[in-house]
């Protein structure tokens, strides 16, 4: 027998672990590195190695064993290195980690016991939020809209938004700061971000304000609760509008707050106060266009509420969603623009013009409620997304948002159009549609009430999906009507939905 024989034999009764299970495939797509590794580390994870009994063969050892270049060995080695399966010792050779990765990562198996059907105690705050839904209701979010044509209000034309423009931009903030977006971010927001939503609002919705008033948040439900609990305490009154915004009930009663809902004229929210009522420490309002019933709020009543909320030290909370696709008449400037006495807590979204998913918002607050607002919203959960709020900040700043404002409010404009001339025709024997100036949705009352059973039947049948007006009210009494919507689907679309609606009422 050769020198050299003599020692790899040798060095075989010192390697306890000779690995005979590995059997290579090199007609496989898989790469022979790759499979020496892995059936080592599955090696590894089932055998069971004691210090005395853990060294490996050397790499020149286990190459001539399994007939391949020392080169794939030293690179299975060097992954089961990486990750922490194999140590090294001065002198000794390779040996087996103690402990595996897997000690830290696998929980031992719990024994089995048998199951107590006790119900855990709920809270009564969770108890309070008027929300039936549970299990997978919750899988396709508040509006109960999933793919396909189902006339949900509220839902923008995503597919009309330009990825291609937004994952630039993307790529270039990254780019540009690199490590610095993966990092913790402001709880203010960023300040390029603020900087652009301040001009923007100064710009075009009226508003006065400058960066250091602006709060980035989640979203508009993130908003009023902020606001809810900066400036609530359980039991305190808030005025909402009655039908409204389902989900601002939900959130200022999560807030512990006293949820007093208030009717509504055509001017918009009435604000009258009877002797009975809790003195209001927020009204939610939506002024821009009244979701669902659809008005705009008219300027003197705008007064008529500053007033009301200066005078009773309250302040409002302007939900101003919707208020860029306005196709009717000039805009009237946010109530924050008119607000001289610091009542108006200003928030706006970003769901409705971009899309949903982006869950970015913003709150133009007064300068005294600026800091305990930041406070609840690091405590909450600290900051959005930095690189979102930087891509959005440059494409706010670049142009590209004005002018998607502008596209998407003629699309919708388009679409406004086909929907009322294909409605009216199709279903006009049944429905009378009330035309707001804004928004994107209508709201089609029922000619005759005997018929609303059978219109919700027919239209859950065929997968249309307009909203009950009844949906949105707390104590009003309003006929019956359904809300539609039509901004997330072409024309043709629209018109297989109305006809097949109008086909099965017959």
């Amino acid at each position: 027998m050769s020198d050299r024989k003599s020692l790899l034999n040798k060095r075989r009764r010192h390697s306890v672990i000779a690995f005979e299970m590995i059997r290579l495939d090199r007609t496989a797509a898989e790469p022979l590195h790759e499979q020496l590794y892995r059936q080592i580390r599955d090696e590894l994870r089932s055998g069971s190695f004691t210090d005395g009994a853990s060294r490996l063969p050397s790499s020149r050892t286990l190459a001539i064993d399994l007939g391949i270049s020392r080169l794939t060995v030293n690179l299975a080695f060097s992954k089961l290195y990486e990750e922490g399966y194999l140590r090294s010792k001065a002198r000794s050779g390779t040996f087996v980690a103690d402990p595996l990765p897997e000690t830290f990562l696998t929980a031992n198996k719990a024994k089995a016991y048998r199951l107590v059907g006790h119900r855990p105690r709920i809270s009564g705050r969770v108890r309070a939020i008027p929300d039936q839904r549970v299990g997978k209701q919750f899988d396709l979010g508040a509006l109960g809209a999933g793919a396909g044509v189902s006339l949900v209000p509220g839902l923008p034309a995503v597919d009309e938004f330009p990825i291609d423009i937004w994952e630039r931009l993307r790529s270039q903030v990254l780019a540009q700061k690199g490590a610095h977006l993966l990092r913790h971010a402001s709880s203010r927001g960023d300040a390029d971000l603020r900087k652009a939503v301040a001009t923007y609002l100064c710009d075009f919705r009226g508003a006065r304000c400058h960066p250091d008033q602006i709060l980035i948040v989640g979203g508009m439900q993130q908003a009023m609760l902020i606001s809810a609990m900066a400036l609530l305490d359980p039991g305190e009154a808030v005025w909402i509008e009655d039908p409204g915004f389902h989900q601002a009930r939900r959130v200022f009663i999560l807030a512990g707050a006293k949820v007093v809902p208030k009717p509504l004229d055509q001017d918009g929210i009435v604000i009258a106060r009877s002797p009975k009522e809790k003195q209001p420490k927020i009204i939610h309002v939506t002024p821009s266009h009244q979701y669902p019933l659809g008005m705009t709020m008219s300027f003197e009543r705008r007064s008529a509420l500053l007033d009301f909320a200066r005078a009773h030290n309250a302040f409002i909370f302007e939900d101003d969603f919707y208020a860029e696709f306005r196709f009717t008449g000039a805009p009237l400037p946010c109530l924050q623009g008119i607000d001289n006495f610091s009542r108006v807590i200003y928030a706006g979204t970003m769901s409705k013009i971009l899309y949903p998913s982006l869950r970015l918002g913003y709150v133009v607050a007064p300068e005294q409620l600026i800091d305990p607002l930041v406070r609840i919203r690091s405590t909450m959960d600290q900051h959005s997304s930095a690189i979102d709020q930087a891509t959005l900040a440059r494409f706010i700043t670049e142009g590209f948002f004005l002018s998607h404002i502008k596209r998407m409010r003629k699309l919708y404009a388009e679409r406004r159009q086909f929907f009322i001339k294909e409605f009216n025709k199709l279903l006009g024997d049944r429905f009378i549609l009330q035309i707001p100036e804004a928004g994107l949705n209508f709201v089609a009352w029922l000619r005759s009430d005997a018929d609303f059973a059978r219109v919700a039947r027919v239209c859950d049948d065929i997968g249309i999906n307009p909203s009950p007006l009844s949906f949105y009210c707390i104590e009003a009494k309003l006929k019956p009507a359904f809300v539609f919507g039509f901004a997330a689907w072409t024309p043709a679309q629209i018109r297989e939905s109305l006809l097949r609606l109008a086909s099965a009422l017959k």
